[in-house]
C-alpha cells in the first residue's frame, strides 16, 4: 500500500493524481490512498477520479507577525500529526509520497519519524516531490530527512543534501496531451477556426488575471476572431469570490451580446487537457504545476507571477520560461482598491497589446511554443513510481 499526500490546490493535487496513475501503471493491485484536507480541492478531485481519500487537520502557515494565527496553526499541525500517525498506524504503507500542500506537512512529518516513535510502527519510505526552483520551507526541512527528492528544475538540487535529491521534471496527468485540437473545440463547442485565449489563475482562481482579462475584454473581443476562455476559479473566501467579483467587472466592459457571445467564464476547467488542446495562447500563473502543463503541450504563454510568495518562487519560474523565450512575463504591482484595500494588478491595455500582438504573430507563437515543449522532461510521473519502487527494493 502506498499513501499519498498533497491538497490544498489543484497545483498539488494533481502532480500527486499523475504519480498515483503511474504508480498503478507499474503496480496494478496496489492500493493507493490519498491523504487531504476536508474543504479543499482534493475533495473535489480525488474521489471523482475513482482513488481512496482519508483527511487530516491542515491549514496553511500565516504571516509571522500574525501571533494569533501561528498559534492557531501550531494547533492545528499538532492536531494534524496525531491523526497522520493514527493512518500510518492503521495503514502500514510502504511508501509515503508527498507533493506539497497543507496535508502534507503533519503526514510527513509523521512519516520521517519526526513524531511516530519506531516502537509503534515501521517507517515507510519517503519521497517528496518538489515543484518550484525554490522549495518551499516544509520541502527545505522534511528534505533533510526523507528517503529521496524529486525536483521539476534542475537548479533545486542544490536545496538538498547531495545525493537525496534527482531531477525527475513535474509529474503530468495522461490526459495531458492526449486530445487534438479538432476535437478539443468540438467537445467544448468553440469554433473550428476562432483565435483561442485560454486566461485562468488555478483551481482558487487569482484576482489579477480575473480582473486584468476583464479589464481587456473590451479591446480583445473588438477582433471578431477571438475567443476567450476564462476559468475564474471556485473558491470563495476571505472575502473574495471570484466568480461574482469577475461577473462584475465584466458587466463593466459593457460587450455587446455579440461579443459577450464570445467570452466563456468557467469556474472550474475541466478536463483542464481538452481546454489546452483548443487554445492557442495562454494567460496563467507561474506555478510549476501550470508551467509543466504549458511546456508538456507546448503552448505559448503569458505568465503573470504571483508576487511575494516564498522566495518569490513564481517570480524565478516565470523568468526561467521567459529566458529560454518560451513565454512573456507581465509583472504584478500594487494598487489601492476602494473595497479590497491595496490589492495586486496588471494594466489591462497592457496585457491587451501583448494578446493582440500575439494573435497577429503565428510565427513567434509556433516559436514559443516549440521553446516551451523543449524545456519539458518527458515521462517524469514514470520516473518517480521508479525511484519508489527504487526505495522499496
Amino acid at each position: 500500500m502506498i499513501l499519498l499526500s498533497g491538497g490544498g490546490t489543484g497545483g498539488h493535487v494533481y502532480p500527486a493524481v499523475a504519480i498515483a496513475e503511474a504508480l498503478r501503471r507499474r503496480w496494478p493491485e496496489v492500493r493507493l490512498v490519498f491523504v487531504g484536507t476536508r474543504g479543499r480541492a482534493e475533495e473535489a478531485i480525488v474521489p471523482k477520479l475513482g482513488f481512496e481519500l482519508r483527511y487530516v487537520p491542515a491549514s496553511g502557515m500565516p504571516a509571522l507577525f500574525d501571533l494569533a494565527g501561528q498559534a492557531r496553526f501550531a494547533a492545528t499541525l499538532a492536531r494534524g500529526i496525531r491523526a497522520a500517525r493514527g493512518l500510518l498506524e492503521e495503514l502500514r504503507p510502504a511508501a509515503v509520497v508527498g507533493t506539497g500542500g497543507y496535508a502534507s506537512a503533519p503526514v510527513l512529518l509523521a512519516a520521517v519519524g519526526a513524531v511516530l516513535p519506531r516502537a509503534r510502527a515501521r517507517r515507510p519510505a519517503t519521497f517528496v516531490h518538489e515543484q518550484n526552483a525554490v522549495p518551499g520551507k516544509l520541502n527545505r526541512l522534511v528534505g533533510r530527512r526523507v528517503d529521496r527528492v524529486g525536483v521539476t528544475f534542475r537548479e533545486s538540487l542544490r536545496y538538498f543534501p547531495e545525493g537525496r535529491a534527482v531531477h525527475t521534471g513535474y509529474p503530468l496527468r495522461v490526459q495531458i496531451g492526449a486530445t487534438d485540437r479538432a476535437e478539443a473545440r468540438r467537445r467544448l463547442g468553440l469554433p473550428a477556426g476562432a483565435f483561442v485565449l485560454l486566461a485562468f489563475g488555478g483551481s482558487l482562481g487569482a484576482r489579477t488575471i480575473n480582473r486584468g482579462l476583464a479589464g481587456a475584454l473590451s479591446r480583445l473581443l473588438a477582433e471578431p476572431d477571438v475567443v476567450v476562455v476564462h476559468g475564474t476559479g471556485r473558491y470563495s473566501g476571505a472575502g473574495y469570490d471570484p466568480a461574482a467579483d469577475t461577473a462584475a467587472f465584466v458587466e463593466r466592459a459593457g460587450l455587446s451580446p455579440e461579443a459577450r457571445a464570445r467570452y466563456h467564464p468557467r469556474e472550474f476547467l475541466d478536463p483542464i487537457g481538452d481546454y489546452y488542446a483548443a487554445a492557442d495562447l495562454v494567460v496563467c500563473r507561474a506555478g510549476a504545476g501550470t508551467l509543466s502543463e504549458v511546456q508538456g503541450v507546448g503552448l505559448p504563454a503569458i505568465v503573470i507571477p504571483k508576487r511575494g510568495l516564498p522566495g518569490d518562487h513564481q517570480t524565478a519560474n516565470a523568468r526561467s520560461l521567459e529566458q529560454a523565450g518560451a513565454a512573456r512575463v507581465l509583472i504584478e504591482h500594487p494598487i489601492d482598491d476602494p473595497q479590497a484595500g491595496r490589492i495586486d494588478a496588471v494594466d489591462p491595455a497592457e496585457l491587451a497589446r501583448l494578446v493582440l500582438e500575439l494573435r497577429a504573430d503565428a510565427g513567434a507563437r509556433r516559436t514559443m511554443g516549440e521553446r516551451a515543449r523543449a524545456l519539458h522532461v518527458a515521462g517524469a510521473a514514470d520516473r518517480i513510481a521508479a525511484e519508489v519502487a527504487g526505495l522499496l527494493g
